[in-house]
């Protein structure tokens, strides 16, 4: 971006993401909003959404607001490398990340971790509007990968997500489990997790993770 007003507004919305100000699949202001919080105009707002969500950290959803996707940069290559292979073993993968980071988290869990994975899980219940809800793996499952401490883990399956977005958006991929099948399994696998049950977690990540999001033949 041009001007240092324009850079600033970058670093500073960036900060705000990575910082969690918003969480994964939250959507953000709007560009008023920020525009006027940031004291700039709303182009400049708009320039820096675009090179935030280029870095894979935010996506405009039209008709719907933006949402935060990470909340670190999106390794582009890695989501490259997993979109030139085939939907299922994608997904495959996906389970596999989220299979081990169940069982990291049942045994690394944190008040302040498992606080925010109750939170996510609660707002499912509620129908918080405030986030996307059975699309793709949301805020829970970006919680719970985030609650492994396990940094690579967590890049690897941001960049995972990434190229899942884009099976759904061109109509390979849907999730097509009932929200009440799918309220009650995040129960269960969040209650795993407190108990601090590893082998049940993993177990309960690696049924859910066959079942939520399927290829559409």
């Amino acid at each position: 971006m041009g001007s240092e007003r324009a850079r600033d507004t970058v670093k500073r919305l960036q900060a705000d993401i990575t910082s969690g100000r918003w969480p994964i699949n939250g959507r953000i202001p709007t560009e008023a909003e920020l525009a006027a919080e940031f004291g700039v105009g709303r182009s400049t707002i708009r320039e820096a959404v675009r090179s935030l969500a280029h870095l894979g950290m935010l996506e405009p959803a039209p008709g719907r607001g933006t949402f935060v996707r990470s909340l670190n940069p999106v390794r582009g290559v890695l989501s490259d490398f997993a979109s030139t292979h085939s939907w299922r073993d994608i997904l495959d993968v996906r389970r596999a990340l989220e299979v081990q980071a169940a069982d990291l988290a049942a045994q690394r869990r944190t008040p302040e971790g498992l606080a925010k994975l109750r939170a996510a899980h609660d707002a499912d219940v509620s129908g918080d509007k405030a986030t996307e809800r059975g699309r793709t793996p949301g805020q829970f499952h970006a919680l719970l990968v985030d609650l492994s401490g396990n940094a690579l883990l967590a890049d690897l399956y941001a960049s995972l997500m990434s190229a899942l977005r884009e099976g759904m958006r061109r109509g390979a991929l849907d999730n097509l489990q009932p929200a009440v099948e799918r309220q009650e399994e995040h129960g269960a696998l969040l209650a795993a997790i407190e108990s601090g049950n590893s082998t049940l977690a993993a177990g309960l990540a690696a049924s859910h993770a066959c079942h939520d999001l399927r290829v559409l033949d």
